[in-house]
């Protein structure tokens, strides 16, 4: 056989690449960022969560003209605002339970200088989607940066633009003003307050872990994976999945290599997992011949219903119980941690009315109280559409 024969023959050899990790968590300053991006497209008409339409509506007129203003000229992706989160490196393990300080007082030692780096990386970032990848301009030459921006710039202009890199100490300032009017006016409280919530829905979506990323995607955001998120994971390493309270059904993501973060509306999952975790019990109740409702969840059941399921060994215990009938013995022998553990957390579900106790032939046996934890579900849903 000739060599160019044997060549045909022999299967090509290409270099691999590891599997996506992936990991769920709350991250205080993703989910600002986030939240910020909702904000500035949230005009009547466009779909979004009532929410947002009527906090942007709320907001002072000076807060809302930098809101547009700093997320108006890095494309429609709104790149520039992702930039000072993203260099705080949010996802480093330190920075895992970072709250607004941490990331305040980061951004607030950057010198001015590495707000025009933003910017210009922002803007490159753009070029490389639009196929034309640039690199920016010397500062000064006005000329150059105003066709350095002009494909990007959408409720901002390119006069706008140059103003701002004329004067870094301006951007810089501009930049922090409208992180702190964010978080002080208009998100600190409502992120406080739906906290209980994203954390279950992080701990929920643990599971999807096994899946694989195209799989876990689908089911995190009920959606499809989108050609163009598929076709930039070639330099993606990790990717996040970041509950979020008024994303609602639609999908948002970052990628900022070598980090992907997909966004989920964690009202919407809380309701898929618990129908899912429920489907025996529902069989069993349309089989014979009524309906389940949802019991109205009060404010502080539903709190105290979401700070219960905020653990994961507490998780783990609805997800025995939904299978079966358990007695404590058992639990602590799936669970493999202490009894006395063990009955904490029985006894903090017991309070929270996710679990039910029966004490038969002297021994307490657990299950779980569906209907408490569809109204949660429920409630939790009502509220993301509120």
């Amino acid at each position: 056989m000739a060599p160019a024969d044997r060549a045909n023959n022999v299967g090509e050899l290409v270099a691999g690449k590891p599997v996506l990790q992936l990991d769920f968590r709350v991250s205080l300053p993703l989910d600002l960022v986030s939240v910020m991006s909702l904000l500035y497209r949230a005009v009547p008409g466009s779909g979004l969560d009532p929410w947002l339409v009527a906090t942007r509506r709320s907001m002072p007129d000076d807060l809302r003209a930098d809101l547009d203003l700093l997320h108006g000229f890095s494309g429609r992706l709104l790149y520039y605002m992702e930039e000072p989160v993203l260099r705080f490196r949010p996802l480093a393990p330190e920075n895992h339970e970072a709250g607004f300080g941490d990331l305040i007082g980061y951004l607030e030692r950057q010198p001015p200088e590495s707000y025009l780096e933003m910017v210009a990386h922002a803007l490159e970032r753009v070029h490389r989607d639009l196929g034309t990848p640039r690199t920016a301009p010397p500062m000064g030459d006005d000329g150059a940066w105003r066709r350095f921006t002009e494909p990007a710039v959408t409720t901002a202009t390119s006069d706008d633009v140059i103003a701002l890199v004329a004067e870094p100490a301006v951007l810089k300032e501009r930049t922090l003003t409208l992180i702190r009017g964010i978080w002080d006016q208009v998100y600190g409280t409502e992120f406080q307050n739906r906290l209980p919530m994203l954390t279950v829905a992080a701990r929920l979506a643990e599971p999807e872990r096994d899946r694989g990323f195209g799989q876990a995607f689908a089911n995190l955001t009920g959606s499809r994976l989108p050609s163009t998120l598929l076709s930039g994971l070639n330099d993606v390493e990790c990717v996040t999945f970041c509950p979020s309270a008024h994303l609602g059904s639609f999908v948002s993501y970052i990628r900022y290599p070598p980090d992907l973060v997909v966004f989920f509306g964690a009202p919407d999952w809380i309701a898929r997992a618990a129908a899912s975790g429920r489907h025996e019990a529902d069989a069993g109740a349309t089989r014979n011949g009524r309906t389940l409702e949802a019991p109205r969840i009060s404010g502080d059941d539903l709190l105290d219903g979401l700070r219960a399921l905020a653990d994961p060994n507490r998780l783990r215990i609805i997800e025995l119980l939904g299978r079966d009938e358990l007695y404590a013995q058992e639990i602590v022998g799936r669970l493999g941690i202490a009894q006395s553990a063990v009955s904490r957390h029985l006894a903090l579900l017991e309070r929270a009315g996710l679990v039910v106790v029966q004490p038969r032939r002297g021994m307490k046996y657990y299950r779980v109280a569906g209907d408490q934890l569809t109204g949660i579900a429920e409630a939790v849903r009502q509220r993301g559409r509120a």
